[in-house]
């Protein structure tokens, strides 16, 4: 369990990251672009991170 807390809390950081990244008003298309696939992929991996989460929520109500 601390494991995967600690890796969504990584993810979480990261997404946080690339907001605060497109929030620059100097940012070329290009930029943005990038900026945007990367939170895409972290949003995805949040996800990804909260059904492992919730599965391991499951089990524990289970034992």
């Amino acid at each position: 369990m601390k494991t995967l807390l600690e890796e969504l809390e990584q993810e979480c950081l990261t997404a946080v990251k690339f907001i605060e990244a497109l929030k620059v008003e100097q940012l070329t298309t290009t930029q943005q672009e990038d900026l945007y696939g990367e939170l895409s992929a972290s949003v995805t991996h949040l996800r990804i991170q909260t059904a492992q989460l919730e599965q391991a929520f499951e089990k524990m109500a289970c034992a």
